[in-house]
């Protein structure tokens, strides 16, 4: 049997038609308007893109969210500068 390997996907750089989950299409895009509507937890994600725990790519979520939560956290609050001069964040951009 051959093994499957699969590369680490850097989701701060990810194009945003990156498939998350494509058996319920659903991509970074969706999951980063998700953030942007007030779900911040993989549970809240969950629930709303109704995912299960089998859906391919769940397990993709939490990483995601340890990216974009904070950045959208401090665009929303104001204290982000929307560029990466002089950035302490830690988007990695």
């Amino acid at each position: 049997m051959e093994e499957r390997v699969v590369e680490a996907i850097d989701w701060s750089r990810a194009p945003a038609d990156t498939p998350v989950c494509l058996e319920k299409d659903i991509y970074l895009r969706d999951i980063v308007q998700s953030i942007l509507d007030g779900y911040e937890t993989k549970p809240e994600i969950m629930e709303a893109l109704s995912l299960t725990d089998d859906d391919e790519g769940v397990s993709e979520i939490q990483a995601i969210l340890d990216i974009f939560v904070p950045v959208i956290n401090a665009w929303k609050s104001g204290s982000c500068g929307m560029g990466c001069a002089g950035c302490t964040g830690s988007c990695g951009g």
